[in-house]
């Protein structure tokens, strides 16, 4: 049988038959419909989408990782993410450099709003003055808990911290510079532009040798010079006064350079003092002749007393414990009598007697040393009372007399009796038995060191008189005295080395009071190798007084000991004559 044919000639294809390519069709259309009703299904089954802002700038954080429990996705440039898992309840994101945070899925499915906090901060560190990077610099974060991270500025003054916690704080520090802090805040960048507080130079005399162990000073901040004159000072403002000043030299004054580098010469100058009672202070023309002596001799210094071995405070003071205890007797202004000698050029010096004080002891007793045979207050041989040198209210009264001294402006403060008793029933002291385990020696190098902390800040000298047999002695001679140990905490040791109270034979000599030179010099060379280092502390005082078997002296005697503390090289002489009257003719001209 024939089969039919199209009319054109040509077969034709049934319809109930498709063919192979037509079915692949067909299945493609019906996966791709399965997908996009599975997708657009998710937006109603757990699909989250939110976008992620840094918590700053408002900015949008790219590359951050959306986790949840089941699922994980990264938000595209503009901050945005999608993430599938239709349990998840928590979203935790994550970023480097920002804190890691979770966030609640939103009950009702919204878009989610994320905040992250940048941790890692940056900049550059400068110096204020001149604007230049400063390589090496300590950059500190410290958090309110006190954890702290740090880092170091580069060759460029730049540094980054890592893991920065909120409200940290920022500190940058850098040897010879001011400490600066910020608070973080809402930063990224912290600069810090700190300024150079190090003051640095040399020290020298007029020849160019370096002076060690000048004291520079600016405010109450100072230091001291190392044996080639150098130094460095920390902590200097940027404007400011530079005072620079060593005994046996003249004080200099100096504004704080921009470069904060100094070369300063000092001038010398030695001390060559008369002492002045108050009494004779305080009658105008006894005091004139005084101010004479150093209008026409070699005489540039006074002594003056402020508070004697009576007790007695010889002006209107403000230390309260004076005026309780009687101690006041008004003779003098001491800002009177400070111009009157500042305007010749007179160095001032303010004498204070401590631990021989009658009015102290005797209203405070329970200050005084006691006697242990009648019980009432101990006495020397001319019946004066002491007050405790071990008791710290004695110190304390003392160092506010000093103290105010210096603020009046006296350039130097000296100390007399700064020791314990040496005649009297001395077997008989009783010094309590609180004190039994401290020694003498322990008593006066405690206050020294109090008193030295306080003078310190006002620029003033400190002084302090000793027995002239402390050049020869090793031990502390029964009155807590020994140069060596009294030494570091005093600027002047001034040894009273009066050849009339050395007994006959000492130091080789049949009276020693007829040789007057000799005894000056071997005492002060004794002296000096005692404390080799600090030998221009010694400054004496010379005898210009009669006492004792031996010659009278006077002028050639005078003259002789300042030729053997010149020969020595002292920083100076001071003359006592307890009359006050001197031996003018012992004086070279001015």
């Amino acid at each position: 049988m024939i089969p039919d044919r199209h009319p054109a000639g040509r077969r034709r294809r049934r319809w109930d038959r498709v063919s192979w390519w037509y079915s692949l069709i067909l299945v493609g259309a019906v996966i791709a419909l399965a997908i996009t009703l599975a997708v657009s299904g998710d937006d109603d089954d757990g699909g989250l989408i939110g976008v992620v802002r840094d918590a700053y700038t408002g900015k949008p954080v790219s590359d951050a990782t959306i986790s949840t429990t089941n699922a994980t996705a990264q938000t595209n440039d503009d901050g945005g993410f999608r993430v599938v898992d239709p349990a998840a309840t928590i979203v935790t994101v994550q970023k480097s450099n920002y804190e890691s945070t979770q966030v609640p899925v939103n009950p009702d499915g919204s878009r989610l709003e994320i905040t992250l906090r940048p941790t890692r901060i940056e900049g550059v560190v400068t110096n204020r003055r001149t604007g230049e990077p400063i390589p090496g610099a300590i950059v500190t974060v410290t958090a309110s808990g006190g954890q702290s991270l740090t880092a170091v500025t580069d060759s460029e003054g730049r540094y980054a911290i890592d893991n920065v916690p909120a409200n940290a704080t920022i500190t940058v520090s850098y040897d010879g510079y001011t400490v600066e802090t910020k608070q973080l805040g809402q930063n990224v960048t912290l600069d810090f532009a700190i300024t150079p507080d190090a003051l640095v130079g040399t020290v020298t005399d007029t020849s160019g040798s370096p002076i060690p162990r000048a004291v520079v000073q600016v405010g109450q901040n100072s230091t001291l010079t190392n044996d080639d004159g150098s130094f460095r000072l920390g902590g200097v403002p940027e404007d400011g006064t530079i005072v620079i000043h060593r005994v046996g030299y003249a004080e200099a004054e100096l504004p704080i350079p921009d470069n904060l580098r100094v070369e300063v010469q000092l001038s010398p100058f030695r001390v060559k003092a008369i002492y002045v009672s108050a009494h004779v202070a305080a009658l105008e023309d006894l005091w004139a002749e005084k101010l004479a002596i150093a209008d026409s001799t070699e005489v540039n210094a006074i002594v003056l007393d402020l508070k004697d071995s009576t007790g007695h405070v010889f002006y209107k003071t403000s230390v309260p414990l004076a005026s309780q205890i009687g101690a006041v007797d008004e003779k003098f202004d001491p800002a009177v009598r400070l111009k009157e000698m500042k305007d010749r050029g007179i160095y001032t010096i303010a004498r204070i007697v401590v631990f021989e004080d009658p009015i102290l002891a005797e209203a405070r007793p329970d200050l005084a040393i006691h006697d242990l045979a009648t019980g009432r207050l101990w006495t020397t041989w001319n019946g004066l009372a002491w007050v405790n040198a071990h008791e710290r209210d004695v110190w304390q009264y003392n160092i506010d007399l000093a103290v105010e001294a210096a603020k009046l402006g006296f350039d130097e403060i000296q100390l007399d009796y700064i020791r314990f008793p040496s005649d009297g029933l001395l077997e008989n002291a009783d010094y309590g038995d609180e004190f039994a385990n401290e020694t003498r020696l322990e008593a006066i190098s405690g206050f020294l060191e109090q008193m030295q902390r306080a003078i310190a800040p006002t620029g003033a000298y400190l002084a302090i008189d000793i027995f002239g047999l402390t050049m020869w002695d090793d031990d502390d001679g029964g009155i807590g005295q020994n140069v060596v140990a009294l030494e570091p905490y005093v600027d002047v040791i001034c040894p009273m080395i009066y050849p009339s109270h050395f007994n006959p034979g000492d130091l080789g000599l049949d009276i020693p009071n007829n040789h007057p030179y000799e005894v000056i010099l071997w005492s002060l060379s004794s002296g000096a190798e005692k404390i080799p280092h600090a030998k221009y502390k010694l400054r004496p005082w010379l005898q210009d007084f009669s006492y004792g078997e031996g010659i009278e002296y006077g002028d050639a005697e005078v003259l002789a000991q300042i030729q053997a503390a010149d020969e020595f090289g002292s920083t100076g002489w001071m003359l006592w004559a307890p009359d006050n009257e001197y031996s003018v003719g012992g004086l070279a001209p001015q």
